[in-house]
């Protein structure tokens, strides 16, 4: 079922006896006897990415496009209550995300990268303020369209995108949201078209070597963010077997994202699913397939 309630519905009445539900309606699926069940680990993050930031050489780029300035990615980033948006839209049911692409369990982490986060992105709407400053801007002048869709699992960023409006606006930015389908987000960005917008994203965990092919190498389909550094680094990690220098490579190419304000990381999250009881016993699963839900042969059923 697509809808929501109906999936709910669905879940209480017994027709159904596992199913996906959004994070607003879990607290009322768990007050009415369904089982929550969760991946062993954190399976997603959510990002909100930025528009147009291709190599300079690219003839896509724009460099008139306001955030193409990285104290003005850095303002953005700073804006951002991540610990109300947490809360509030997650139901507190996630971990910070330093960047996208990379946690524990990724080549290359680095847990330095916690404070280099906390130092560079912390919330601080008046430091926000005195970056669009610097990067010369005044109140009103960087105007920022925020593209949301919903999609399976997904259903949070309708909402993600209504709360970046709400703190960008109030640093100064005129922000307006604007609901369309997932297809024509995903393909305005695939086509480079898509200078004028910022959109949120959840994402499934995968190799970190294969999210930097996919997202950040300038040969990339999406580029969420291009630079001669990472472009560098990730031709040079695809070609080498020597573990430390992978881990060397991996590492630097995460932080000049991190440096640089690539995106807007905002949390990872486990993939969560309510289940009937008294049919279902337990689904554990790591979910680490580059898929929210897998493993299905490890449900066991009750009794």
């Amino acid at each position: 079922a697509k809808e929501p309630a109906t999936r709910l519905a669905l879940l209480l009445s017994g027709e159904a006896h596992i199913g996906d539900l959004p994070r607003e309606l879990h607290a009322d699926a768990a007050d009415r006897g369904l089982k929550r069940l969760s991946s062993t680990m954190s399976v997603d993050w959510v990002s909100v990415y930025f528009g147009g930031l291709y190599r300079e050489s690219d003839p896509a780029f724009d460099p008139k496009v306001p955030w193409t300035n990285p104290k003005v990615r850095q303002a953005l980033n700073m804006a951002v209550n991540r610990q109300e948006l947490l809360d509030v839209v997650f139901a507190g049911r996630g971990t910070m995300a330093y960047m996208s692409n990379w946690n524990e369990a990724s080549e290359g982490w680095n847990p330095e990268w916690k404070d280099l986060h906390e130092e560079l992105y912390a919330y601080n709407p008046e430091r926000a303020k005195e970056l669009l400053k610097e990067a010369g801007y005044d109140e009103g002048e960087v105007k920022v369209e925020l593209w949301a869709y919903t999609s399976p699992g997904e259903s949070e960023h309708p909402a993600i995108a209504d709360a970046m409006g709400i703190y960008f606006n109030a640093i100064g930015v005129d922000a307006n949201v604007e609901l369309l389908d997932w297809a024509k987000v995903r393909a305005a960005y695939r086509a480079k078209e898509i200078s004028c917008c910022m959109w949120p994203n959840v994402i499934s965990w995968r190799p970190a070597i294969q999210g930097v092919r996919n997202w950040y190498w300038s040969g990339s389909a999406s580029n969420h963010f291009n630079h001669p550094d990472v472009d560098t680094a990730y031709l040079e990690w695809v070609d080498t077997l020597d573990t430390e220098r992978r881990e060397e490579l991996a590492r630097s190419i995460a932080t000049t994202l991190i440096e640089n304000f690539a995106e807007i990381p905002l949390f990872w999250f486990r993939n969560e699913v309510f289940a009937n009881g008294d049919i279902v016993d337990s689904w554990v699963y790591p979910g680490l397939g580059a898929g929210r839900t897998t493993h299905y042969d490890l449900i066991k059923p009750a009794g």
